[in-house]
Parts: C-alpha cells; structure tokens; sequence
C-alpha cells in the first residue's frame, strides 16, 4: 500500500517539472512584428543636385533590435543608420542624390528573428520628381472634362465651356484658354481651387458650325492642350428666324389739360427673341419723339415719353418700334390714337 502511495504522489512533481520546462520555450517563440513610424522622404520635389533626406523612426514589441531598416527607390535599397535612441526604438535616416525623373518609394525594416515591416504594406508612393540640373522637376499640368452647354434659360444663345485644370504640383495656372474658331479667349476660375478646379469662359455664337479645344499654362511655361490633337466640333448654331417685337398695352395720362400740363406717353415692348428696340418713338400730330425705358428690361418693358401740348382738341398720336433685325411694331397698326384733348389756361377765354 505505501508503494502504491508514493507512486501516485510523485505523478504530479514529474507533471508539473514538465510544464515548467515547457513554458519558457514557448513564451521564447511568440514575436511580434516591428513598427515603422513616422515615415518621410523631403523634398518630395526639387532638382538633381538637392540632397534628399529619408526618415523614419523603428521600435519592436519584442526589444528587437533591426537585422536592417531601408528605404527602396524605384526597386533599389538603400540602407539607414541609427541617429538618435537606441538600435530597437530609434530614429533611422539615410541622405540620397537622385537622378532626374520620377521615382517611387517605400520603407522596410526587419529584426533579428526575420519578421518584417513595411510602408506602405503594398505599392510604392510616388515621389520624389527630380528635375535636371538646378531645375526643380516640373509636371506638366492635367486637362479633363473639356465641353459646352448651351444657356436656355435666357433664349440668348449664350454658350459656357468649361474645363478641369489639374496641376499636381499646386501652383496656380499661368492661364487657362478655351480657342473657338481659331481665336483665343481667356478663361475665369467657375469653382474649386486655381490649381484644382473648373474653368469658363461664356460667349454668343453666330449662326454655323463651330470647333474649339482648350489649353493649360503653368508656371513654368509647360502647356498642355485638351484634346492633345485636333479640335473638338461642335456647336453647330441654327439660324434663328426672327420673331418681330410687340407693343401690348398704351396709355397717355392724363387724357386731358391745359397748355401747362405735363402729358406723358407710355407703352410697354416686348420681344420674343429678347432683342432691345432698336428705335422706340412715338408719333404726336405727325412728329417723331424718342423713348426712354422707365421700368422692367430693354426687351420686355415700359418706356415714357413726357411733354406739352398746344390747346386744341386735334392732337392724335401712335407708337413705332424696331428690334433692329427687320422686326418692327406700329401701335395702333393703322390709323391714330386721338387725344388728348387741351385747353387754354384756367380762366382765360377763347
């Protein structure tokens, strides 16, 4: 019995000698990747005689110090070394000259145990652009979306084009042109940011088949055109046929006086195709008068003329308007307007 006793006993010491000597073998095979912190490659734009400085700052989980930490342009590694802290939390740079272009890169680190870490995890960022000699590296500027749309609003025939200017080096445009028929014309900024947004320019066209295409200026003189060849066609502008104006409501106030009153003659234009009169006068007794507009639009509203009369009950009077396009109006069509009647001064006998 006492044998079967310490048999049993001694079961669990063998146990717990073995989890023991287990434990610390496992813990020794857990590990953590490291970190890539902080990454950046300055300038991101300039020439080939600048000095470009990569940094990034590396710690590990595990107090790993790096087997190495690099930085790959364009597919080439370049080594950093240790500037500041210590090898397994520490700050990592390399100072590069590049070739005129380009380029893309990204960071790679790796401890002692061969887990890796990279940024970006997948690609490459683009940059730095490296002009040729002294010259900073200059991208030339992105046209897009280039057309027109005709105002129907107004029934004016106005066009607007429009255009996307893109530089991606964030420097405001030198000018923005849209030529139409072979002339150029300048463009305004319609929204978004000078060096990201949508251009204008508005205009009436003439009656026939139009072409245009656009054109983007940088700073630095590089010009880009929308489409790269040829013209865009297009509008092709109807002939409008011309609708004659009309003359819809007349009045003279007031419809009688004496030689000192002031007479007014109004009547109210409209025309169809939004043309302003090209003549507006009023005829008194056979005598032409211009008028002027007092209220509403050149092509839709109410002109006036003032003035005084001699007494007499024979004064008649009609109205004349020209849109300038061989369209006209006569108020009445034919004949006369009577009136208004005037008298002599109050109290003074025939």
């Amino acid at each position: 019995m006492r044998k079967e006793h310490v048999a049993f006993a001694a079961a669990p010491v063998i146990l717990l000698t073995i989890l023991v000597s287990v434990l610390p073998v496992t813990a020794a095979e857990v590990n953590h990747r490291p970190c890539l912190c902080s990454p950046q490659l300055i300038p991101l734009q300039g020439s080939s005689r600048n000095a470009y400085l990569a940094r990034v700052r590396y710690s590990d989980p595990d107090n790993d110090p790096p087997a190495k930490v690099e930085i790959y342009i364009d597919g080439i590694a370049y080594p950093m070394r240790l500037v500041k802290g210590k090898a397994a939390s520490g700050l990592y740079q390399a100072r590069l000259t590049l070739p005129a272009g380009e380029h893309s890169y990204y960071f790679y680190a790796e401890d002692i145990n061969g887990f890796y870490e990279r940024y970006p995890r997948y690609g490459a960022k683009p940059g730095p652009y490296v002009g040729k000699g002294k010259e900073v590296y200059n991208r030339i500027p992105v046209l897009t979306n280039g057309g027109y749309q005709e105002d129907f609003t107004t029934g004016t025939g106005v066009y607007t084009f429009t255009v996307r200017y893109q530089d991606k080096d964030g420097v405001k445009p030198r000018a923005v042109r849209v030529n139409i028929d072979g002339i150029w014309h300048d463009m305004e900024l319609l929204q978004g940011e000078p060096a990201d947004g949508i251009y204008y320019y508005q205009t009436k066209l003439s009656p026939g088949n139009h072409f245009y295409y656009f054109a983007g200026v940088d700073q630095c003189g590089s010009c880009q055109l929308h489409p790269a060849y040829g013209v865009i066609h297009g509008p092709k502008v109807n002939e409008c046929v011309n609708e004659g104006p009309r003359l819809v409501w007349q009045k003279v106030d007031p419809s009688a006086g004496d030689r000192g009153t002031v007479f007014t003659y109004y009547v109210e234009y409209r025309d169809p195709d939004n043309d302003p009169p090209a003549r507006a006068e009023v005829y008194i007794n056979g005598q032409p008068h211009l008028m002027q507009r007092v209220f509403g639009k050149k092509y839709s509203g109410l002109y006036r003329f003032r003035t005084r009369l001699y007494p007499g009950a024979f004064h008649n009077y009609y109205f004349y308007f020209e849109d300038g396009k061989g369209g006209f109006y006569r108020l009445p069509e034919s004949g006369y307007f009577h009136g208004p009647v005037v008298t002599f001064d109050r109290g003074c006998e025939l």
